[in-house]
């Protein structure tokens, strides 16, 4: 990764506008459009390094296909996944969720295959239910140029506000439960009380 980071602005003029709607900290979603198979490479190196790690899935059959593009997409956290009639496979699933929990973020391209320039086609709902289930934001980005790449060639990237969706019945109650959990030691007596004494 961070052989990418110092490699590709020297190629390309990787900009990216927006940086203020990224949130400071939390599990968030990323929206793009998707030009190229190589999209999560430009789109990482464009976030700001203190931005944890961002991973991404990609199609086993097209991405996953050649030995080169395995050893570049693996490098900026893509994983394999292989869906069937547009929806993910239950290692997909697990795997964005199991990303989220543990407060990372994940970047998924809702258009389910590639577009023409900044211009979306019909979103997915899948992106949706990643981010009612999870309780997440998500932060839609715009990537352009990516589609007809040539060295120096101008890579803008922009990152609209974030969208938060209302979390379900369940999820404000769970979040509840599990900081009053982890307060219940601290608080407890037996956190205070002194070691009892062994002569």
């Amino acid at each position: 990764m961070a052989i990418l980071r110092r490699l590709l602005p020297k190629l390309f003029r990787i900009t990216i506008e927006g940086i203020e709607n990224l949130p400071a900290e939390g599990p968030y979603i990323i929206a793009s459009n998707h030009q190229a198979w190589y999209d999560p490479a430009l789109l990482i190196v464009a976030l700001p390094n203190p931005v944890p790690m961002v991973y991404s899935m990609a199609r086993r059959d097209t991405v996953f296909n050649r030995g080169w593009k395995r050893a570049i997409v693996r490098r900026v956290g893509v994983f394999a996944i292989a869906p069937h009639e547009g929806d993910l496979d239950l290692t997909g699933l697990a795997s964005v969720y199991h990303v989220l929990s543990r407060g990372g973020r994940v970047l998924i391209f809702p258009e389910g295959r590639y577009s023409k320039g900044r211009r979306l086609r019909p979103l997915r709902k899948g992106i949706a239910h990643f981010a009612l289930q999870a309780g997440v934001p998500i932060v839609p980005i715009a990537i352009d140029g990516a589609d007809r790449l040539r060295l120096g060639a101008r890579i803008p990237v922009s990152a609209g506000t974030p969208v938060y969706p209302d979390p379900p019945s369940w999820w404000d109650p769970s979040r509840r439960a599990l900081q009053l959990r982890a307060a219940v030691p601290r608080r407890h007596p037996a956190a205070s009380a002194p070691a009892p004494y062994r002569p």
